[in-house]
């Protein structure tokens, strides 16, 4: 596997893993089980991808709605 697909492939599934952890956290709450188990391992993948220097690729279609499901939770909590 060549250095530009092994970052392309973390980074899909550092995206995946947000977005699961993000959907987790709708539908179950932040202190389900299943969500702190989403969260560990979103954040495994976030110190890999830091002790590799490889950033978040927001482009992913993946990473755009777990974005948007933060910002729809935020505008529901604040206005």
């Amino acid at each position: 596997m060549k250095k530009v697909e092994m970052i392309k492939t973390i980074q899909l599934q550092e995206a995946k893993a947000w977005l699961a952890l993000k959907e987790s956290q709708v539908k179950n709450g932040k202190e389900n089980q299943t969500t702190r188990d989403l969260k560990e391992k979103w954040m495994t993948l976030k110190c890999l991808m830091g002790a590799l220097d490889i950033e978040s690729d927001v482009e992913l279609e993946e990473s755009k709605i777990a974005l948007n499901i933060m910002l729809e939770n935020f505008r529901s909590t604040v206005f």
